[in-house]
């Protein structure tokens, strides 16, 4: 395939000059569109075309006076590799490594510039295959100062990279409460270009209040404030959208920036539209660049987005280190809306393995032991530890997958080569490594409980970042009490995952309550307005006895979309046997909520989903 090689002519002359994003500066356009750029073959995704524009991306444009540019902007969608972006042979920086499409911008040093052809430069030296958008390149007059050098510094150390973004006039301030108690609850602000669906530049910086990222701003308080672009020579459209995670109510808007003066105020009222008494809402798998090195997110913008997503039982899995959230989380008052547990994520050369909880002043579990036996002695012998979950199992890390079929029998349940899963929990569900097959890791399980384990579903974001992966977008709902999100008691709640008394959620909820006097089964179906449940799946000990098909209308109803009761008589199902129910619909693309393809995919055909998976219930 041949270079691309685009070739764009900008004569700088103030009175003439393109008008971009900023506001307060003139900004030059020197690339509009955006570009598909593919490294190499095979073709990624399937929803690109089957021929790229090109490898890389080059654009040559002609300056008279570079004289004042100091910021370069542009805009990029499903970045998996890493692409260096340069311009006249001088790195700027790398491409944000993100599924997303987001504006992204780079400080051009001094001298860079130059009267005459200037060549800006995208590509990866990754062999693996990166179907990319890229492109709406523009140069700018000065970026914005969002905080002081020195606070600047200190959060690109806490999250690996500088944000830079152009100068900005219009000021937006909305505000979040709850809509029965009309008071401030945290929530996740979401602002995207109405026109392009691009999550834009964001004119704040994180705070012990805020956790910002393009076109993301997580509150604690229900507040945020920040610059849009836009000026009378160019308005913008933005849409921005108000919601609290699975449990909420979506709140949208829809506003032009044109340089206003005055600022804008938004004013969003989120519902609680499912109800979940009794059910204590928990992400297992959690992280930070901060303590983890890899990833974007500070531990103050970890707690910021966990409270924005309402997860009331955070577990800081930090690899082969504990990390304990509990003063972080009283200095910035996240303690009034959940209860935090330490805990770690033991990263070995035979699979992962998050444990908790974990007694203060215990030494991290050896990593570095070569077999099952020796590995789960050391981490049950981690003081405080009960709960060992398998991470991801169907992926292959340094080498090993403790679910392939080289090491697992998934017709019998049994591994391979003598080892012995000593886990009692398994991830179904990692919305941060989601599997092409969302039924496989389902499969898995099943085949597992039908071979005597005990070991309970786990749903989890795997989330080293405020948005790339969302926090509690994947999570487990377990039956323990909620009724003081403060004070959750973690033995009752760990009680209850040892017991199996656990459900995954990842845009759903499923139930079922097994009533043995009349051998029948109770099955609802539960999530907000803006997810919808089209099939429903009923399991007796793995093997499928019914599937049902929910009408659409109903499927998108907040709250409870499906209750049934069915006689277990009709599946032939004795004692001893297990029920479980899966319900499933189509997921969420767009940028206020977006759902992750596949960590390592099988095949370049993805279609984002929903799903809830009940516990598996035991019938006597």
């Amino acid at each position: 395939m041949s270079r691309f090689y685009l070739s764009y002519v900008a004569v700088i002359a103030i009175s003439s000059s393109i008008f971009g994003n900023s506001a307060d500066d003139t900004a030059l356009m020197i690339d509009p569109k955006l570009h598909h750029i593919r490294n190499a073959e095979p073709r990624e995704w399937s929803n690109f075309p089957a021929e790229a524009e090109a490898k890389e991306l080059r654009v040559d444009f002609e300056l008279e006076s570079p004289e004042g540019f100091s910021l370069l902007t542009l805009q990029h969608k499903s970045t998996k590799q890493t692409w260096a972006v340069t311009l006249n042979d001088k790195a700027l920086g790398k491409l944000i490594r993100d599924h997303n499409h987001l504006e992204s911008g780079f400080l051009i040093p001094p001298g860079t510039l130059t009267p005459g052809t200037n060549t800006l430069l995208i590509k990866t030296e990754s062999p693996k295959p990166d179907d990319i958008l890229v492109g709406a390149v523009e140069l700018h007059r000065g970026a914005a100062a969002l905080v002081s050098v020195s606070e600047a510094a200190s959060l690109a150390k806490k999250r690996g990279f500088r944000r830079e973004i152009p100068k900005m006039k219009t000021e937006v301030s909305l505000t979040a409460r709850d809509a029965s108690r009309n008071l401030p609850i945290p929530c996740r602000f979401t602002i995207i270009d109405a026109d392009s669906g691009a999550l834009v530049f964001v004119g704040a910086e994180s705070s012990d209040n805020l956790a910002v990222r393009e076109g993301v701003a997580y509150s604690l308080d229900g507040r945020a404030t920040f610059r849009l672009a836009g000026s009378e020579a160019r308005p913008r459209r933005y849409k921005i959208y108000c919601g609290r995670g699975f449990e909420y109510g979506l709140e949208t808007s829809t506003i032009e920036v044109s340089g206003q003066e005055e600022p804008l105020q938004l004013n969003f009222s989120l519902v609680h539209e499912v109800e979940t008494p009794g059910l204590v809402a928990c992400d297992p798998h959690l992280h930070t660049f901060e303590f983890d090195r890899h990833g974007d997110c500070t531990l103050t913008e970890r707690l910021i987005s966990v409270a924005g997503e309402g997860i009331e039982l955070p577990v800081s899995t930090a690899h082969d280190k504990h990390i304990d959230y509990g003063d972080e989380v009283k200095r910035i008052g996240v303690s009034r809306w959940c209860t935090t547990v330490p805990g770690c994520e033991v990263t070995t050369h035979l699979g992962h393995f998050n444990t908790f909880p974990i007694l203060s002043g215990a030494k991290p579990a050896e990593h570095k032991l070569r077999s099952w036996s020796r590995i789960f002695h050391n981490i049950f012998a981690t003081p405080g530890v009960r709960i060992c979950i398998l991470n991801h199992g169907r992926d292959v890390h340094r080498g090993y997958t403790p679910l392939h079929p080289d090491n697992f029998d998934s017709e019998t349940g049994t591994f391979l080569r003598g080892e012995k899963l000593q886990a009692n929990a398994m991830e179904l569900i990692n919305s941060g490594a989601q599997q092409t097959d969302p039924m496989e890791l389902v499969r898995d399980w099943f085949s597992l409980l039908k071979s005597g384990h005990s070991i309970a579903p786990i749903g989890s974001s795997d989330s080293h970042t405020v948005n790339f992966a969302i926090p509690g977008q994947a999570r487990t709902y377990i039956r323990a009490d909620d009724s003081d999100v403060t004070g959750i008691n973690v033995d009752e709640v760990v009680d209850s995952l040892l017991a199996g008394k656990s459900m995954v959620s990842f845009g759903l909820l499923t139930t079922l309550e097994y009533h043995s006097k009349s051998e029948e089964v109770s099955l609802k179906v539960l999530g907000p307005s803006w997810t919808r449940v089209s099939t429903i799946e009923l399991f007796r000990n793995g093997v499928e006895v019914r599937s049902i098909a929910v009408p659409e209308a109903a499927g998108k109803v907040p709250g409870t979309k499906y209750a049934a009761r069915f006689s277990l008589k009709d599946w032939d199902a004795k004692s001893g046997d297990f029920i479980c129910a899966v319900a499933s619909g189509p997921g969420i693309a767009e940028g206020w909520w977006p759902m992750m393809p596949p960590y390592q995919p099988d095949k370049p055909e993805y279609r984002p989903f929903v799903m809830g998976i009940s516990e598996a219930v035991y019938l006597k």
